[in-house]
């Protein structure tokens, strides 16, 4: 299939490797943060004031998320499962795994987020929705076999990409983005403790590991 060898030859290119890399920790971290942010994992939530009036004096997008936070199990459910969603997308071994997991849950509240209105928001999912999109065809060729029969055909190794470190980093992204986020300290160190990681660790890569060639 042409568009399959296609990309093939574009993910041969160093610089759409590190693109991909890091956008599964921008995505990947967000949707951690959000989770912790949002109160999913305890459910004492109380998003737009939707927790403080009675139901019926609430907007429709209070009403939303009162509905929601007052499910218990279920938010608690979707929480968890950006979590998971989150980890496997920074992990880079199972980042795979991470996009299909993302994809469904991304495409979910993109719509949502359409259908009541808010304000600039659906700019922001809708932008997770084109990266997660672009995260599966990346991937496609693990992806197809799933669903056509196709014949064996292995994968090309990246210099970049696959090199262990990303993995080793990912861990480290992991730990961080949800230490930081457990412990609540300010929205803004969360923010720059990870871009400062991820900077750093870019240089680290290039100056010194990347060098040494493949291991």
């Amino acid at each position: 299939m042409w568009f399959l060898t296609f990309i093939d030859r574009w993910k041969q290119k160093g610089f759409l490797q590190i693109f991909t890399i890091y956008l599964r920790y921008l995505i990947g971290g967000a949707f951690i943060m959000a989770a912790f942010g949002m109160g999913k994992l305890d459910g004492t939530s109380n998003l737009m004031g939707s927790m403080s009036a009675p139901i019926q004096d609430l907007a429709p997008i209070q009403q939303f998320f009162r509905v929601m936070t007052d499910s218990g199990l279920y938010w608690k459910f979707i929480g968890w499962s950006q979590i998971l969603a989150g980890v496997l997308l920074m992990s880079q071994r199972l980042a795979r795994i991470g996009a299909l997991m993302f994809f469904v849950i991304i495409l979910n509240i993109f719509v949502i987020t359409v259908a009541y209105e808010f304000t600039g928001t659906p700019i922001v999912t809708g932008l997770m929705l084109l990266a997660t999109i672009y995260l599966l065809v990346w991937d496609v060729r693990s992806f197809l076999p799933l669903l056509i029969e196709m014949p064996p055909h292995p994968l090309a190794r990246l210099s970049i990409a696959d090199h262990p470190y990303w993995q080793w980093l990912g861990a480290v992204m992991i730990a961080l983005v949800v230490s930081v986020s457990w412990l609540r300290i300010n929205f803004l160190l969360q923010l720059a403790l990870p871009v400062g990681v991820g900077l750093l660790t870019f240089v680290i890569f290039f100056v010194f590991v990347h060098r040494r060639g493949p291991r």
